[in-house]
């Protein structure tokens, strides 16, 4: 049966957090405005994770059905949201103003660069537009669990097990002053969130 009912999804969701144990790593002082970068498939935990922070987070959400739910979720933990995605059509143009009105406002503003369809762990060119207009740093995120199984979908979700041990890492932010072009940004970009997942999956010996 598909969970079609928010408050469902976020009280099922909060008591399924509570069960892990969870290890939250900075590998960087978290800037304000800035933006942060994670996969479509590895943001289960975050939200609840990094919840400390939500008063000062917007978080692009697609305006499909399923980012329904996930808006009505996030907004509950106190985070901001933006309907929309950073590229053409699907209200792209709007939220990429939005979020730049974020930023000017000292926001930090998280995407999933992969999303809303994929294709899976390939970074779009829209945050390397955003980052190389507003000249922030790019903070890759993700989490790794000991124990969890994936979703038969595009973006192969990852949830951890109840009572697994969860590893969040916040990385070394990318520079988007330091790149020659929007492409070799969208590429580092890219670069550095996969090199953070192996090391996640690695701390907590996930084993895909």
């Amino acid at each position: 049966m598909k969970l079609s009912n928010p408050w469902l999804i976020y009280n099922v969701t909060r008591a399924w957090v509570k069960t892990l144990k969870v290890d939250v790593e900075f590998r960087a002082q978290p800037r304000f405005p800035s933006i942060v970068a994670f996969w479509h498939g590895r943001m289960f935990l975050l939200p609840f994770a990094l919840r400390e922070f939500s008063s000062k987070v917007a978080i692009l959400i697609s305006r499909h059905r399923d980012g329904q739910l996930i808006a009505e979720v996030v907004e509950r933990l106190g985070f901001k949201t933006v309907r929309g995605s950073t590229g053409p059509g699907k209200g792209g143009e709007r939220a990429f103003l939005q979020m730049l009105e974020l930023l000017d406002k000292g926001y930090v503003v998280a995407i999933t660069p992969d999303g809303p369809r994929g294709p899976r762990e390939v970074v779009k060119p829209g945050i390397a537009k955003l980052a190389a207009k507003t000249g922030l740093p790019v903070f890759p995120l993700t989490f790794s669990c000991s124990s969890g199984f994936r979703l038969n979908s595009w973006d192969r979700f990852l949830i951890p097990r109840p009572f697994s041990k969860c590893k969040v890492i916040l990385g070394e932010p990318v520079n988007s002053l330091n790149q020659n072009s929007e492409e070799e940004l969208r590429k580092e970009i890219e670069l550095r969130l996969k090199e953070l997942n192996r090391e996640a999956d690695r701390e907590v010996e996930w084993k895909k």
